[in-house]
């Protein structure tokens, strides 16, 4: 059950990202610009860049806040409602249907999930400053098409994340939204320290 507990506490602490990242997201509206010849949202992949990055983990198996081992913590809890554990199968299991299935790009038939998981890295790790060149390689690769999937599956796995945050909330007795930890105090001054060099750091 500690190893459950753990689990559970991770999933939460990483689900507090995921709400205000998606809580920022709905909030913003971006600019258009054109680059290298197609439309881009000039502060798109610096938005999905705070959503990409806790999702990422959440849908990452070996992570210890993954979405899959939190799941199977909760479902194993006496303390779970059946209902709120009923809605959130049912959209974790709508969201693995559409990363399953296949769209036509590039020429060819490619899952869903491998534009996610492209999607998903590319924001992660973009930097302005460094001019990765990871969503330049998305575009190349699968075309314009890959932002409206990827920033689609993200959003949906992101919902499903605070669905299951909520549910794992209750069977804790946590308010729904954690509040932010406290912050550690200071450490007593040293007796033996000379009174001017404290008045220095101050």
């Amino acid at each position: 059950m500690l190893r459950g507990m753990e689990v559970l506490k991770s999933y939460r602490r990483n689900a507090v990202h995921v709400r205000k990242a998606l809580a920022q997201l709905n909030q913003d509206t971006g600019s258009v610009g054109v680059e290298r010849g197609y439309s881009q949202d000039t502060a798109l992949m610096e938005r999905y860049k705070r959503l990409s990055i806790p999702v990422r983990r959440a849908l990452n198996a070996a992570d210890r806040a993954s979405f899959g081992q939190a799941f199977a913590a909760v479902t194993a809890s006496p303390l779970a409602d059946p209902g709120q554990l009923s809605i959130v199968t049912r959209s974790w299991q709508a969201f693995q249907q559409e990363c399953e299935s296949t769209v036509g790009l590039g020429g060819g038939k490619v899952p869903r999930k491998q534009i996610l998981q492209d999607w998903l890295a590319a924001a992660a790790f973009y930097d302005t400053l460094d001019r990765d060149k990871a969503y330049d390689r998305l575009i190349d690769q699968w075309g314009t098409a890959a932002e409206g999937i990827g920033d689609q599956l993200t959003e949906q796995a992101a919902e499903v994340i605070v669905e299951l945050d909520t549910l794992i909330a209750t069977v804790l007795g946590e308010p729904e939204i954690l509040p932010p930890p406290p912050k550690t105090p200071p450490p007593p001054p040293d007796p033996d320290e000379k009174w001017w060099k404290r008045l220095l750091r101050l």
